[in-house]
């Protein structure tokens, strides 16, 4: 099946989207995070989603004419730029696609509805506390009660995520260093307790639906999706090799997609 697919480069602080752009593409997030937000007419901004290596950006540009909010990149980002009409024929042919952009866009819904209770109910503590607990679960890894991850953003993003202004951040993290929660320093954050943090934020875990992202990959790389020049430079989200695997569950057989008992303990490691 031939595909429409380009992989893109763009530098930190690039946009992907701006209000009014035609969406005839979406984004496969490969290396590197963007931000979606919104600015208001005084200059004020807040951002209302985050996208990390194995997310669609943005999975509504499916059923929008023009995209509604700006859309730029926290770092250089590297993406597979998939055309709507070929994802559309995907999701159409093949249950698997389909499956896993609705767990996908599922999931993205969940951490919508996190973020708007955050804002409407948790203090400031437990606002960054939970969007560190999210941000590990979606893009770090945790062992032993310990978590960690990449942290691009700034006290102004995470005040603009938070709904807090930069002061209140700064001094929210400086209890948290101080409490022995966190440490947050080159761009890394370290999280020492993390059930402790779960606890303050009030987090449930959706550890077990954060292969998400990787079947959303797998089903995608079984019509090919991923170039060959992926090879070069893999994310953790890739195999050693570079090229993502294809799971034990998902085959090819003479052109055609055979499944066969899933194993959930293999398949694409994303986190």
């Amino acid at each position: 099946m031939q595909t429409t697919k380009r992989l893109i480069t763009r530098k930190a602080h690039s946009y992907l989207a701006r209000p009014g752009d035609e969406t005839t593409h979406i984004y496969l997030l490969i290396d590197g995070w963007a931000a979606r937000y919104r600015l208001l007419s005084d200059g004020r901004r807040q951002i209302t989603a985050l996208y990390v290596p194995g997310d669609f950006c943005d999975l509504a540009w499916r059923r929008t004419p023009a995209a509604p909010q700006h859309v730029i990149t926290l770092t250089p980002v590297r993406a597979v730029r998939i055309e709507t009409t070929t994802l559309e024929r995907l999701v159409e042919c093949d249950p698997l696609v389909r499956h896993a952009l609705r767990r996908k866009a599922h999931l993205e819904s969940e951490w919508q509805c996190e973020w708007l209770i955050s804002l409407g109910r948790r203090n400031g503590l437990e606002r960054l506390a939970h969007l560190f607990c999210e941000l590990v679960e979606r893009a770090g890894q945790v062992s032993k009660g310990r978590g960690s991850c990449e942290m691009p953003l700034t006290q102004v993003d995470l005040a603009d995520i938070s709904g807090l202004t930069p002061v209140h951040v700064n001094r929210t993290l400086q209890q948290m260093r101080r409490s022995g929660l966190i440490d947050l320093s080159a761009k890394k954050l370290r999280v020492h307790d993390l059930p402790a943090l779960r606890k303050i934020a009030f987090f449930k875990s959706k550890d077990a639906e954060t292969d998400t992202a990787r079947d959303a990959r797998d089903a995608l790389n079984l019509f090919d999706i991923f170039p060959a020049d992926l090879r070069q430079g893999p994310s953790k989200a890739l195999s050693a090799s570079g090229r993502a695997k294809r799971p034990p569950h998902l085959s090819r057989r003479k052109g055609n997609i055979a499944r066969t008992a899933p194993n959930r303990g293999t398949g694409i490691a994303t986190r």
